[in-house]
């Protein structure tokens, strides 16, 4: 149906109803659908196939299992469960489904991106629906870049149509094979000191270090990580590999600092330290050497003052003209020129594998409170990795671009 529109200089355009372009976009999706619930309920799903096709693909063999399981430290003790891997499988199992993601808004100034997962079941007509925000800034506070924006904002589809599954498919449906799965990469003891060993090469791969394992553990040393602890810590490794998880996210504050404070056996004894005594003698004036002293402290401390505020100013205008390094809160120098070798490596070792998991190494190793310069070639470095993915037969040639632009010799990430 077209509409005449008589302009003010009396000129007549036709122009299609909008209405009507609407209706037919409208009764498209309804048929669409329509056909979909017909189908689905024509062939309707059996459980118990669903339960042996859950249990048959999460239990395929070992790497399979590990995958299904992720793990994330909070408060100390380590939570673990169903990763976006296994939410796929019950997908795939429970079958007359549909489950999507999509970002829904991202917020430079409070520095969040918000993902929305949707999860339909054809047959009973009923849908899930969960959103998961995930932090678009460093230790420094920080923005990404956009590119980073869009991987983190990839990270967090993934964990909200996982989640959104997962509240779709009934538990008791897939509650057995998730045990299963546990039981299959957790092993007994004859395999514990090797499956051990196997978890921290895994994890190290991330820049994890032992101690940190240990803190978000709960645990003293190696000898402590007990048969139980292991599906954790391939949780763990699971987190970080499918994206659901950064390192700065799951280990960020477990390390200890060192102190120099001396340790004091009973705090509440009358007893001076040892050695402190006559310093604490020297810092006990009589009153009338307090009165007669004030004005010339007062003013040696202002001098003082002046004098490390100048240092401070001269140290901060330093540290911001190289770039090249910083300091870590735990007083470590970080290298940026290491760690973007580092970088490329994990990200060349990728290539091959599908987008998502790409991505999911790149959303794990990402930090923030990097140099402009450093954040434009990590950007370089991500987009020439995903064209190597797509063209798998000039790989080599690609690792050498990614090289340059990680000022690395091509073996040194090959």
């Amino acid at each position: 149906m077209n509409q005449e529109i008589i302009t003010a200089d009396g000129e007549i355009i036709e122009e299609t109803s909008l209405a009507v372009q609407s209706s037919m976009a409208v009764q498209l999706q309804k048929a669409e659908i329509d056909q979909l619930v017909s189908t689905a309920r024509a062939f309707p799903r059996s459980l118990k196939r669903v339960q042996s096709n859950i249990l048959s693909m999460a239990t395929l063999d070992e790497e399979s299992a590990e995958e299904c399981i992720y793990a994330l430290p909070r408060g100390g003790k380590p939570i673990r469960g169903p990763s976006i891997r296994f939410a796929e499988i019950l997908k795939q199992s429970y079958g007359n489904c549909q489950s999507a993601a999509r970002v829904v808004h991202v917020d430079k100034t409070e520095k969040y991106v918000e993902a929305e997962g949707v999860f339909i079941d054809l047959e009973t007509n009923s849908k899930s629906t969960a959103r998961v925000r995930r932090r678009i800034s460093g230790k420094n506070g920080s923005v990404f870049n956009d590119d980073m924006i869009i991987v983190t904002g990839n990270a967090a589809c993934s964990i909200a149509m996982r989640n959104a599954i997962l509240a779709g498919v009934p538990k008791p449906l897939w509650r057995k094979a998730y045990d299963m799965v546990q039981a299959t990469i957790t092993g007994d003891i004859t395999t514990l000191s090797e499956n051990r060993e196997k978890a921290f090469k895994a994890l190290a791969a991330f820049g994890v270090k032992p101690e940190q394992v240990y803190s978000s553990l709960g645990v003293e040393g190696v000898e402590d990580i007990t048969v139980d602890h292991i599906a954790t810590l391939r949780g763990m490794y699971s987190a970080l590999k499918n994206g659901e998880a950064t390192v700065e996210e799951m280990f960020f504050g477990t390390s200890k600092a060192g102190s120099d404070h001396q340790k004091i056996d009973d705090p509440l004894s009358d007893k001076p330290l040892q050695g402190q005594g006559k310093a604490s003698a020297e810092k006990q004036p009589d009153d009338a050497a307090k009165t007669g002293t004030a004005a010339s402290e007062h003013s040696e401390q202002k001098t003082d003052a002046t004098v490390t505020a100048q240092a401070d100013q001269e140290g901060a205008a330093s540290g911001s003209s190289t770039g090249a390094a910083s300091t870590s809160d735990e007083g470590e120098e970080f290298d940026e020129a290491d760690w973007l070798k580092s970088f490329a490596k994990r990200v060349v070792a990728s290539i091959g594998s599908d987008m998502d998991q790409l991505d999911a190494v790149v959303s794990a190793e990402l930090i923030g409170g990097l140099s402009e310069d450093t954040e434009s070639r990590v950007s370089a470095i991500v987009r020439l990795a995903k064209t190597a993915c797509a063209d798998s037969e000039n790989k080599d040639r690609y690792v050498q671009m990614i090289a340059g632009k990680a000022k690395a010799e091509p073996k040194e990430i090959a």
